[in-house]
């Protein structure tokens, strides 16, 4: 099973930034940065819609132009926020990147800056529906999957809908006791399965007396035991399942 640097690990470096993405890259064989468009049109490495609760700064990503963005400074450090061309720069091409695009509207340029870079080996994923349905109506054919943390029949069939090659459950769905039945069942609809929120899916399973590395490291094998094909992680600190 693939363990996937979410944000670029932001255990040990600043979340989404280029310097976390890089260090996560030397030691995992996978990194995950989210996407938005700035306000001057820019794709930038940020997660939330504010950067009130990641930088030193206020407001909307989308209210910032790029200038405004580069000045702010990620989780109490020196380091910036990262434009989509420095994570592309940080993260080796053996490395596979998967991008979360966190709305509708990015794949274009996504794309051009992909082709620019000679980058293959990319998975896209969304909660967005909107997102995903602009790719599978173009002319464009990059692995995409859906990001969603209910509803797993039907998040399936809208997954395959979406002509989607994967999947992304929230892990607690693959360690529920239904959880073993629905990675078989993604798996014989086609879908590679990448699940998210092994943090929380650790504290669901965590024992008070066991520490989080502990917890997170069991989640781990579990979700290998029921087939999953990778998960991301805050932390590389795991052993390797």
């Amino acid at each position: 099973m693939e363990l996937v640097a979410h944000r670029g690990c932001p255990d040990h470096g600043p979340e989404n930034t280029a310097r976390a993405v890089a260090a996560a890259a030397a030691r995992l064989p996978a990194v995950e940065v989210d996407l938005r468009r700035c306000g001057s049109g820019e794709l930038v490495a940020a997660h939330d819609e504010r950067v009130d609760g990641f930088t030193d700064g206020t407001g909307r990503v989308a209210d910032l132009d790029l200038a405004a963005v580069r000045d702010l400074r990620v989780d109490g450090s020196d380091e910036p926020v990262a434009t989509f061309a420095e994570i592309l720069d940080a993260v080796p091409a053996g490395v596979t990147l998967q991008v979360e695009l966190k709305e509708p509207g990015l794949w274009r340029d996504v794309r051009a800056a992909l082709a620019a870079d000679d980058r293959s080996n990319v998975r896209l994923s969304s909660f967005s529906a909107p997102a995903l349905a602009e790719i599978a109506r173009s002319e464009w054919e990059p692995e995409t999957g859906l990001l969603f943390g209910d509803h797993p029949v039907a998040n399936l069939d809208l997954a395959a809908a979406l002509d989607c090659a994967n999947v992304h459950p929230h892990a607690r769905l693959c360690l529920d006791p239904g959880g073993r039945a629905l990675v078989e069942r993604a798996h014989d609809a086609g879908f590679g399965v990448y699940a998210w929120g092994l943090d929380a899916a650790a504290g669901d399973r965590a024992d008070p007396a066991a520490d989080d590395p502990e917890n997170r490291a069991a989640t781990v094998r579990a979700l290998a035991d029921r087939g999953v094909d990778g998960v991301t992680t805050d932390t590389w600190d795991l052993p390797q399942p």
